[in-house]
C-alpha cells in the first residue's frame, strides 16, 4: 500500500510514529503546501492512503490522486480545508482528528492575551531598537479582568480553567453549556451580546458551521469596551474582517491578538491588519508545540488504520 504525508513533513519530529504505517506499505513524507493539483499529482498521485495539515484542497487538487481511499486531516475542522462531500462521492473516506492541541492551544490564547495586557511586543521592540523607556507601556493585569470565553468545547473548557487559574472572572456562551464548568467554577452562561458588552477580554474557541461564518461583526464589536481585547486562535472564518479591521483601525476597541486567518498566508486586508500598531499577529502557531505534532501524527496514524480496517 502507498502512503502519502502530503505536507506535514515538518511535524514528523519522531519518525517511528509512522512505523504502523510502515509496515503496511512505503511512506512519501512531503513538507510545505503543494501550489497546484499538477504538485498534488506529483507528491501523491499514487498513494491509496493521504494524510494532509495545511492544504486547503480544491477539488482540482482531489482528482489528482486518482487511487485515492483515505484522506486523512492531521487537524481538527477538516471541513474548512476539503470539500468533504464530494470527496465522499467519489468513495474516500474522509476523517479528522480531535483534541491533539488542545492545551496548545488554549495556552496559547493565554499567551497572547499576556502579550497584550503587558504590551510585551512594543516593550521588546524599544529595546531592539536601542532604545531605553516605559512611555506607553503601563499594563493591565488579568487578576480581576473579565474574560468572556466564547465557545466552552475541549479547547474552550481548558482555557477557562487557565484564566480562572490566573485570577480572572470568566463567563461563557456555548450552544450546549458545560455542566461541568458550572458545578466545578461557576460559571455563568450568559447571550454572545453580554460576552462581548461585560467582557475586558473576549476569546474564540468556537468550531465554524454555515450558522455562524463571519457571526463576530460590527454588532458584536460595537458592544466592546474601548480598551477591551480580543483574541481569536480558533478560526478567522468566524469573523468579519472588515468589521474588525474598522473597529482596531479606528480604536473601538483596545487591540487584538490573531493567530488564524482566512487565507495562508494572510490576503491584502488582513496583512493591513496585522500591522496596525495594537494588533498582534501570529503565522497559526497554537497548535504548534512537540507534543502536539507527536499527538496529531499518533492520532492520524491510528485513525488510518482503524479506517483501513474498516
Amino acid at each position: 500500500m502507498k502512503f502519502c504525508i502530503l505536507d506535514a513533513g515538518q511535524f514528523v519530529e519522531k519518525p517511528e510514529l509512522l512505523d504502523p504505517l510502515r509496515a503496511l506499505g512505503d511512506i512519501d513524507i512531503y513538507s510545505g503546501m503543494p501550489e497546484s493539483a499538477a504538485e498534488v499529482a506529483r507528491r501523491a498521485g499514487e498513494a491509496e492512503v493521504v494524510a494532509f495539515a495545511v492544504t486547503q484542497l480544491t477539488r482540482e487538487m482531489v482528482d489528482a490522486m486518482p487511487r485515492l481511499k483515505v484522506l486523512q486531516f492531521m487537524g481538527t475542522g477538516m471541513w474548512n480545508f476539503v470539500d468533504v462531500e464530494y470527496a465522499q462521492s467519489k468513495g474516500i473516506k474522509v476523517l479528522n482528528i480531535e483534541a491533539y492541541g488542545s492545551n496548545a492551544v488554549a495556552e496559547f490564547a493565554v499567551c497572547l492575551t499576556a502579550a497584550l495586557v503587558r504590551n510585551v511586543v512594543p516593550a521588546v521592540n524599544i529595546l531592539k531598537d536601542g532604545g531605553w523607556s516605559t512611555d506607553g507601556l503601563n499594563g493591565r493585569e488579568i487578576a480581576g479582568s473579565t474574560v468572556g470565553v466564547v465557545g466552552t468545547g475541549a479547547i474552550g473548557r481548558l482555557v477557562v480553567e487557565k484564566f480562572i487559574g490566573l485570577g480572572a472572572h470568566v463567563i461563557a456562551n456555548d450552544i450546549f453549556e458545560s455542566d461541568y464548568l458550572k458545578e466545578k467554577y461557576g460559571i455563568e452562561y450568559v447571550s454572545l451580546e453580554e460576552i462581548f458588552r461585560r467582557s475586558d477580554i473576549v476569546s474564540l474557541h468556537m468550531k465554524v458551521t454555515k450558522e455562524n461564518e463571519k457571526i463576530i461583526d460590527k454588532k458584536y464589536l460595537s458592544l466592546m469596551k474601548k480598551d477591551a481585547l480580543f483574541i481569536n486562535v480558533a478560526r478567522a472564518e468566524l469573523v468579519n474582517i472588515e468589521d474588525l479591521y474598522d473597529a482596531l483601525a479606528n480604536r473601538r476597541i483596545g487591540a487584538a491578538a490573531i493567530d488564524v486567518f482566512t487565507s495562508e498566508p494572510p490576503g491584502e486586508l488582513e496583512q493591513k491588519l496585522v500591522a496596525l500598531p495594537n494588533v498582534i499577529g501570529t503565522p497559526h502557531i497554537g497548535f504548534y508545540t512537540e507534543q502536539s505534532n507527536d499527538n496529531s501524527i499518533r492520532m492520524s496514524v491510528s485513525s488510518i488504520i482503524k479506517a483501513l480496517e474498516g
